[in-house]
């Protein structure tokens, strides 16, 4: 009778956060080969920048919390996220350089017109080219010490995540402000604004990942 094969949820975890050592380690040694410093010093000097970013960028692309998995627990499922997002961001940049150049609404054309539409064709292209070297650069060399960062900035986010019971809501009641609680299975009531912390969860983390990296890059 042949066992049955099941899955190996800590071997693969363990193997998944060998890769990611490599990663880390392979980083640091390109960095102090080529650069004059290392890559934690890197790291720390641009973090807050690089944090607020990729805050700002999540708000641009609000469907960008969809994505969990960037602040997983699990290395594995972080790394698959991050491959997984760069993918349908080159994606989307494939679909809006696809289409034909002068539109697909008809319109007049005259010389000012033809301008227009080859100038923001030669733009997209250039923005786009841009884009696509700022998220493959993040994937390479930002995303490895992103997900040590994570796994202490990111439980707040992770607790919201698995769900605590519980939101909380704010509303206007005339002239007072109300702050109260509700279980989380009923709806918000009209007028209220629900401003828990699993709302904006990457948001939430990229926020906090700037203000360690600032405090770490004062105390050092």
């Amino acid at each position: 009778m042949k066992k049955s094969k099941r899955p190996k949820p800590l071997r693969a975890y363990f193997i998944s956060l060998a890769i990611l050592a490599v990663w880390i380690w392979g980083l640091n040694l390109l960095f102090s080969h080529f650069t004059s410093t290392d890559y934690f010093a890197w790291y720390l000097k641009n973090g807050s920048f690089i944090s607020l970013g990729t805050a700002f960028f999540a708000l641009v692309w609000k469907k960008l919390e969809d994505y969990k998995g960037l602040l997983a627990w699990h290395p594995a499922e972080f790394m698959g996220s991050c491959m997984v997002l760069a993918g349908v961001f080159f994606s989307a940049i494939a679909t809006n350089l696809g289409g034909p150049l002068d539109g697909v609404k008809k319109r007049k054309y005259d010389a000012v017109t033809v301008i227009e539409v080859l100038w923001d064709g030669f733009m997209a292209i250039f923005m786009g080219l841009l884009m696509a070297l700022a998220v493959l650069g993040w994937v390479i060399f930002v995303a490895p010490l992103y997900y040590v960062l994570t796994l202490i900035t990111g439980a707040t986010a992770r607790r919201e995540m698995r769900g605590t019971g519980r939101r909380l809501l704010v509303r206007k009641d005339g002239a007072k402000t109300v702050i109260e609680e509700q279980p989380a299975t009923q709806p918000v009531p009209e007028g209220a604004v629900d401003v828990s912390f699993g709302t904006s969860p990457f948001a939430l983390t990229n926020a906090l990942n700037a203000a360690v990296l600032l405090v770490i890059k004062l105390l050092v």
